[in-house]
This record gives C-alpha cells, sequence and structure tokens, in this order.
C-alpha cells in the first residue's frame, strides 16, 4: 500500500495577504483615478502614461504635493544617487519629482511608490490628517520593504 503525503498550505498566508494587497490597491486606483487634478501647465512626461496607476500617482504627486513630501518610500530609494538626487532620495515625493520640481521616471518603474502614493492619496480623500497618512502607511510598510526615507513627520 503506498501512503499519500499529507500537503501543507506553505505560503498560505502570504498568499492570503498579497490578494489583500492586489485587491487593495486595485480599490484605491479606482477610488483615485480621475480625481487628481492638474494644473493646466503642467505637461507630464512620456514615462508618466506607462498606464493608468503610474498616471494616477504623478497626478497626485504634482497637484497634492504635501502628500509625498509626508510621506517616506520603502522602495529602497533613499540609497538611489544621481545628479538630481546626490544624497538619496528624502520622501515619497523624490519618487516622482525632485525638490526642485523636475520629474523624475523612478515611480513610473516602481509599483511600491505608486500603491503608496495611491493609497496615501485614498485616505486623504476621505479626510485623514498627513499625520495620520504617514502613521497608517508606516504601519503598513514598515519591516515590509527597504528602510524608508528620511522624511521628517508632517507638522
Amino acid at each position: 500500500m503506498v501512503k499519500k503525503k499529507k500537503r501543507t498550505k506553505k505560503g498560505g498566508n502570504a498568499a492570503l495577504i498579497m490578494s489583500l494587497l492586489v485587491i487593495a490597491s486595485a480599490a484605491a486606483y479606482f477610488v483615485t483615478r480621475e480625481k487628481a487634478e492638474l494644473p493646466v501647465d503642467v505637461q507630464l512626461p512620456d514615462y508618466a502614461y506607462k498606464n493608468e496607476r503610474v498616471l494616477t500617482a504623478y497626478r497626485v504627486a504634482v497637484a497634492y504635493p504635501e502628500i509625498g513630501r509626508a510621506v517616506p518610500c520603502y522602495c529602497g530609494c533613499k540609497d538611489v544617487r544621481s545628479e538630481q538626487f546626490p544624497t538619496g532620495h528624502r520622501s515619497l515625493y523624490n519618487c516622482f519629482l525632485s525638490d526642485d520640481g523636475r520629474f523624475t521616471s523612478h515611480g513610473a518603474n516602481c509599483f511600491i511608490c505608486v500603491d503608496e502614493m495611491l493609497e496615501s492619496y485614498q485616505m486623504y480623500l476621505q479626510g485623514n490628517s498627513l499625520k495620520q497618512i504617514r502613521a497608517a502607511i508606516d504601519a503598513r510598510y514598515a519591516g515590509r520593504y527597504a528602510e524608508p526615507t528620511p522624511t521628517p513627520w508632517p507638522r
């Protein structure tokens, strides 16, 4: 008689968590799309049109810079050095724009940056303060990805 091996659910919780993250991200997209209006004189770079989620994140970064400046990024970009960022990114805002307002393509190529921006904007639309948004993002992302950018707490 051949014994059947018992199957164990490896990664069952991880799969559930990932599914919930996908659902939350999709919900954030549908809630936020079309709501972030750009100033008339702003021309987004071509890479901002990669997909609807990326486009919405860039629109939010331009229309509501206070959100991105209040929230740290957890993708590891604090260590990304370039001419625009000689000391690395300082906040989620820098994933989309430099402190002097020049666009950067980093956010167009990073799902963590886009997710953080859309989730932050969704909370902002729900009436949360910048401090509440910051606390929620920290609670959700801390320890999951990379060390965060050195973003000061909002006032």
